[in-house]
């Protein structure tokens, strides 16, 4: 009885001793999971500050064309990129219809300046046809350190150009669609001083008079950033502006 006594108190004390070094072990093994898990996610954060290439589909850029940094990034110093799509079309000029915005870092920035800018691109295209899905990227950098930027904004301004805010995809007639009909519109109109637009004419259509109402009702949604003279907001008369209508392949 006295060994048997014996043996069950030893049982007992090694499986007291056996269980703070199980609890230690499932610790570590916790404890390594979260590690791993951590690691993971900081691993797995994807660096959206870098810009990617351009894909130009084989076209050579004939003229290049710098985009105007908007005051409102300039003001925060903040830099960023911009991914745009498009069609180029025979004679390599840029179709302005087919200017979308891909990605844009950060967002809500740079969008308008860039598709602003994609329309005075043009290349070089050998193959004598329309290049699609053309991508092409601007980037935005400032040239000082941002706090060097900010106290020059704050200076007064002599002179800046009027900067678009938005790009307008006009509406296509029906009719105009159904009959496979392309054209183009230029609109003439006075930009005020708080960047709407106003008294717009009809300069230039071709077939006349098909797109003309279109280009009317999106000529009166463009937005910009106003002319500055002086420091202060001047209304700017004549400013003319070209829609463009291509159905697509």
């Amino acid at each position: 009885m006295k060994h048997s006594s014996y043996i069950k108190r030893k049982n007992i004390e090694l499986k007291k001793g056996r269980f703070p070094i199980l609890c230690g072990f499932l610790f570590l093994s916790t404890c390594s999971s979260l590690d791993v898990n951590r690691q993971t996610d900081i691993t797995g954060i994807t660096d959206t500050s870098v810009a990617p290439p351009s894909f130009t589909r084989g076209l050579i850029a004939r003229q290049a064309s710098e985009p105007l940094y908007p005051m409102r990034a300039q003001t925060q110093g903040v830099e960023g990129w911009v991914m745009l799509r498009f069609s180029v079309d025979e004679e390599g000029e840029v179709i302005a219809s087919t200017i979308e915005t891909i990605e844009e870092q950060p967002p809500g920035y740079f969008g308008p300046s860039a598709a602003t800018a994609a329309r005075r691109l043009s290349f070089e295209n050998f193959r004598g046809i329309t290049i699609e899905d053309v991508r092409y990227v601007f980037r935005y950098e400032l040239s000082e350190p941002i706090f060097q930027a900010n106290s020059l904004v704050r200076d007064k301004i002599q002179f800046r150009e009027l900067i678009p805010q938005n790009y307008i995809t006009p509406s296509y007639p029906q009719v105009a669609e159904e009959l496979g009909i392309e054209g183009f519109v230029v609109v003439n109109f006075t930009v005020t001083l708080n960047g709407r637009t106003e008294n717009i004419t009809i300069e230039q259509s071709e077939p006349s008079g098909v797109f003309n109402d279109s280009a009317m009702d999106a000529a009166s949604r463009l937005r910009f950033e106003p002319r500055i003279v002086s420091d202060e907001a001047v209304s700017v008369e004549d400013v003319q502006f070209r829609f463009d209508w291509n159905l697509p392949d």
